[in-house]
């Protein structure tokens, strides 16, 4: 096949934008996107556990914008923190609850666990897991506590595990298929 200067720009401008770290994160979440989606309909038809609410947030925050950076597992991390010392404070507010009826004291238990939430993130030396531990925190208790069960936590830090996997997952293949596709390119 005879190569012309039009063939030449297009395969340029072809390349260029396959290089693009724009089209591959957009690649990414939209990967992500769907396998989360055909693990929602194979496994949560109903829409009963939350599967895709969760799964897609860990996901799309796991993965990285720059191809410099791999995936972030802080949002594993944080989750499990988060919602660990939620449902400690879950449980001390159940059992105090009722013994004592003073309805501003589960405003208290959230200062608490807000406090231990921080206090465990600095101390381990990881900062930047504080905003989303805190953030399960806060959704583990409050969600947790409205609905008087343990199992939307656990079942969350389940969800969040699997988004966590399936973003690196998607990051690996693409990173794969991106050496490759430069590697032949390169071979031409």
């Amino acid at each position: 096949m005879l190569s012309t200067p039009m063939s030449d720009l297009l395969d340029m401008k072809i390349m260029l934008l396959l290089q693009s770290e724009k089209v591959m994160y957009i690649s990414k979440i939209l990967s992500c996107a769907v396998i989360i989606t055909l693990l929602s309909i194979i496994f949560d038809k109903d829409k009963t556990s939350n599967f895709f609410v969760w799964a897609s947030l860990t996901a799309f925050s796991t993965l990285q914008f720059s191809r410099q950076s791999k995936v972030n597992f802080n949002q594993i991390i944080g989750n499990v923190i988060g919602s660990v010392i939620g449902i400690v404070i879950w449980v001390f507010m159940t059992h105090v609850s009722a013994h004592l009826y003073y309805i501003n004291l589960e405003y208290w238990f959230l200062i608490l666990g807000i406090f231990v939430t921080t206090l465990l993130c600095i101390m381990l030396n990881h900062s930047e897991y504080c905003g989303i531990a805190l953030s399960s925190f806060l959704i583990v208790t409050i969600y947790d506590v409205a609905h008087h069960t343990i199992e939307g936590a656990l079942s969350r830090i389940f969800f969040c595990i699997i988004g966590c996997l399936i973003a690196y997952l998607v990051d690996f293949i693409s990173r794969q298929i991106e050496q490759k596709w430069l590697f032949y390119k390169s071979q031409d």
